[in-house]
């Protein structure tokens, strides 16, 4: 359904909505099995870098278009993380632990919107957490 400021938006699409649940749900089952396989090692150029990356972009993009915004900050927090790491500096596997339990909490209790309070702690939670490892 077309938005006043020209987005796009399925989020009125119950079954599209649900598809996107279910694809977001399964990019998240690896990006957890991706962390839990970090070795504290891996550069920004590294593979499995380069797959939170991309899991992490498609989330984000999607994201806004079936109104889980939280999606799309997070995702777009992560992949910003990644793209500015230094030269030689290793990924935290503390950050991305972060933002795959934000993409957790979001999918198991489908907020969509902003989330209100819930939603700002979320955000705050992960800028603290960045913060806290660069």
């Amino acid at each position: 359904m077309p938005q006043g400021d020209g987005d796009f938006s399925y989020a009125d699409d119950e079954e599209l909505v649900e598809q996107f649940v279910s694809w977001t749900s399964e990019a998240v089952e690896e990006l957890k099995g991706i962390v839990t396989e970090l070795s504290g090692q891996e550069l920004k150029t590294d593979a499995k870098s380069d797959r939170i990356y991309d899991l992490t972009h498609n989330i984000k993009g999607m994201g806004g278009s079936f109104n889980f915004p939280l999606m799309t900050t997070a995702g777009s927090s992560l992949c910003n993380y990644i793209k500015n790491l230094g030269e030689g500096v290793t990924v935290s596997r503390k950050v991305v632990e972060a933002h795959v339990r934000v993409f957790e909490v979001v999918l198991q209790h489908k907020i969509q919107g902003d989330g209100g309070e819930k939603g700002q702690a979320l955000q705050t939670r992960l800028s603290n957490i960045i913060a806290e490892e660069t």
